[in-house]
């Protein structure tokens, strides 16, 4: 098993209490040997270099033609990577590495049944972060969403007693990346159909434009350098409450997306920007299925309607 007894800790917040929410829906491969660094860096979109300077990143394994096949956090431990992945795809993500190793020194190995993975979102009420034992890193996806902690499962029980930490369930953690813009598989996208740009990576620093060479390079810097991304993902909201995820985003029954993640009122959504665009200057009606919504970019990403 690796080894997750280092906290490796950005402070971003001053914090007083926390809300941990245990995800039980991830994965964690644990990526090791003297060719793991090298061997992700020529593999997935993420930058390594980056780890250099920040705890934690996220990134992708596409197809040689670009489409997403796993997205993962890349969290650096004492012997090596954690790849923090959904947890269906945690098996088919380890059989691929093995087949991408070849002679390279790099084990890859699943330790999901010996680690737990919190989310930590913080209130901002002034004092310190609880102490948890195990790798505690700075979601880096966005400031909000706090913190990410992998907890050995023989060190769970004291973490959780941690009078600081309050123990929450999934539907805050889901309210809160929703609220933020922030899409995760399988509710906002399907793997093997996007395209990184699809679904905002090139906004989260999880495709290295300058790194050089990584599977499906090519076709994804020539969609950054043509300026060719139409489809992305938006907050979505309503006064009723919103159905589920996989309803189409229509206007004038013509389809212009589809809902993706959902928080009674509020959610997300994959859509085309220059079809909702139109669709705005023209005042028409957007619609998730029989329900009015109104669609905004997040204000925290650099892409606009148009």
């Amino acid at each position: 098993m690796a080894s997750v007894a280092p906290v490796i800790l950005v402070k971003w917040f001053v914090i007083m209490t926390v809300s941990a929410v245990r995800l039980t829906n991830r994965a964690l491969l644990h990526v090791a040997g003297t060719d793991a660094e090298t061997f992700l860096q020529g593999l997935i979109t993420f930058d390594m270099e980056r780890l250099k300077h920040h705890a934690s990143g996220f990134g992708a394994l596409l197809t040689p033609q670009g489409k997403l096949l796993f997205d993962f956090f890349v969290v650096p431990v004492n012997d090596g990577f954690l790849l923090d992945t959904l947890a269906d795809a945690g098996p088919d993500l380890m059989k691929r590495l093995s087949m991408y190793k070849l002679r390279a020194d790099v084990s890859v190995s699943d330790i999901t049944e010996d680690v737990t993975v919190l989310a930590l979102l913080p209130s901002i009420d002034g004092g310190d972060l609880p102490a948890v034992p195990g790798t505690v890193v700075v979601d880096p996806r966005h400031v909000g969403l706090g913190y990410r902690a992998y907890v050995p499962n023989a060190a769970i029980g004291a973490a959780l007693a941690d009078s600081a930490l309050v123990m929450d369930e999934m539907d805050s953690y889901l309210a809160k990346r929703i609220e933020l813009g922030v899409p995760e598989a399988p509710l906002d996208y399907t793997y093997g159909e996007v395209f990184p740009h699809d679904i905002n990576l090139d906004q989260i620093n999880a495709v290295g434009f300058e790194k050089g060479c990584f599977v499906g390079q090519e076709v994804v810097s020539r969609m950054k350098h043509r300026g060719t991304a139409r489809r992305r993902i938006v907050l979505v909201s309503s006064t009723d409450e919103l159905p589920e995820p996989g309803t189409e985003i229509t206007v004038e029954k013509k389809i212009v997306g589809t809902l993706g993640s959902v928080s009674t009122h509020v959610g997300l959504a994959a859509v085309r920007l220059d079809r909702v665009n139109d669709a705005m200057e023209e005042g028409n009606f957007i619609k998730a299925g029989s329900v009015q919504v109104t669609l905004a970019i997040p204000d925290w990403v650099s892409f606009r309607w148009v």
